[in-house]
């Protein structure tokens, strides 16, 4: 064997050669990427084929919403944020609350424990009650309602109670993932992501090829956005458009300031009522899905602080999920109420939102976590 192998080597030196300096080179960037590469390469967000995007299960990491202060944030076994990495049973014989909405449920900028979803599961954990959160960043009711039915027909995820957090950015969202059709994983797909991930994660040559065709869809992104400002909370912003190509609608400043699509008219027209007309279909897809399932829906909602500065506590939001509620014999936890008891809506803003942001601090959590606790218990 030997003997035939140093004579086909010698026979085909150039071939020798170019396979030596193949196998130098792979070996090479190998090292340079043990070396060089970042340990936190690895973000605990992830694509998802059937609901779009997620968490990745079983991690712990620190993480930030403002570039500034960083917070604790843990994964457990089905890729939900928690209190810990731990694993959770498919079947459970305690009672069981599944919570699903977007970033104010995930509770960004705090640690759990601080969140009101980490807060209602703490305090029904005493009770014997199992709460979990299968909220994320940008989720909106087509997201909700694919996870939903992820959980239930492919995990096999057992849960008596559905709360969903329905948030006013929802609406922008429908209209982002329109066109994003759900499908299962084949086992070409699983193969290239496990190949794309070793590759990510130990050559520095595909991981910098990587990072350069993803700065220059960043740059062009921000570009058509005309924006400057970047930081955590836009470049996450950034990744979930990233396949929205309408360069006109990304370039219109209106489209990105959701809050305003309620109180002006015109662009309710232009682009809130389309939203709202997807988001009902897939609520509604939902309280089918868990009537189905005999799964208990229930449905929340709340401000942004723009809605408490315009003092109009009976809202478009208000409305049109009142009347779905009643449609669909739904209950519905209007938390709205909550941001208007002060007569001054400047104090209330301050008083439960993060300072420049969209949403809860810690007071705010807490205070709606106290709420919910009322309905729930």
């Amino acid at each position: 064997m030997y003997i035939s192998g140093n004579k086909f080597l010698v026979k085909h030196p150039r071939l020798t050669l170019i396979l030596f300096l193949f196998i130098f080179s792979v070996v090479i960037d190998l090292v340079l990427g043990w070396i060089f590469l970042p340990s936190n390469i690895h973000s605990f967000r992830s694509p998802h084929d059937y609901y779009h995007h997620g968490l990745l299960p079983d991690k712990q990491v620190k993480t930030t919403w403002n570039a500034v202060s960083y917070y604790p944030f843990y994964t457990n076994s089905l890729g939900f944020r928690d209190r810990e990495i731990r694993q959770i049973p498919l079947k459970n014989k305690q009672h069981r609350i599944l919570l699903i909405g977007d970033s104010h449920t995930e509770g960004v900028g705090y640690a759990y424990g601080q969140t009101f979803a980490g807060i209602i599961d703490e305090t029904f954990d005493t009770l014997g009650i199992n709460v979990l959160n299968a909220a994320v960043v940008s989720y909106s009711p087509k997201l909700y309602y694919y996870k939903t039915k992820f959980l239930l027909e492919n995990v096999g995820l057992q849960f008596d109670e559905l709360i969903v957090c329905l948030d006013i950015s929802d609406i922008q969202n429908e209209i982002v993932y329109k066109d994003f059709k759900p499908g299962l994983p084949g086992n070409r797909t699983k193969t290239f992501y496990s190949i794309n991930k070793f590759l990510r994660r130990h050559s520095l040559v595909y991981y910098s090829i990587g990072n350069i065709i993803s700065k220059v869809k960043y740059n062009r992104f921000y570009r058509e956005r005309k924006r400057v400002e970047k930081n955590p909370r836009t470049d996450l912003y950034y990744t979930f458009f990233s396949d929205f190509y309408d360069s006109e609608i990304l370039q219109n400043e209106n489209f990105h300031n959701i809050g305003l699509w309620y109180l002006d008219k015109d662009i309710f027209e232009k682009w809130g009522r389309e939203g709202m007309i997807l988001e009902k279909w897939y609520m509604s897809e939902l309280a089918s899905l868990c009537k189905e399932n005999q799964v208990d829906l229930k449905i929340v909602i709340y401000p942004w602080p723009i809605l408490v500065m315009s003092g109009d506590s009976n809202n478009i939001q208000v409305q049109f999920w009142s009347k779905f509620a009643e449609d669909y014999n739904v209950e519905l936890i209007n938390l709205f109420p909550l941001f208007f008891k002060d007569t001054e809506p400047k104090i209330t803003v301050k008083k439960y939102f993060i300072e420049g942001d969209v949403h809860f601090n810690a007071t705010g959590h807490k205070m709606v976590a106290d709420e919910l606790l009322k309905y729930l218990k």
